[in-house]
């Protein structure tokens, strides 16, 4: 669930950065920072990714491919 939701959000924000890119396309001062919000955003979108595989590999390990507990 929480994936879908961080999924969203990045998606969301790369359309609010599109839009800000198109409304200061005669501004190239504004329009730089629009496409330097872009970078945070990937940097977000790794960071959500590594956190899910991360937190797949210690579930993983934790139930032993079981789906149950170690030690239950």
């Amino acid at each position: 669930m929480l994936c879908h939701f961080g999924g969203v959000l990045i998606f969301a924000s790369i359309v609010v950065a599109a839009l800000k890119m198109i409304t200061n396309a005669n501004n190239p001062q504004k329009r730089a920072e629009s496409i330097g919000s872009l970078a945070w955003i990937c940097g977000g979108g790794v960071i959500l990714g590594a956190s899910l595989i991360i937190s797949g590999i210690i579930v993983n390990i934790a139930t032993n491919s079981t789906g149950d507990l170690l030690g239950s």
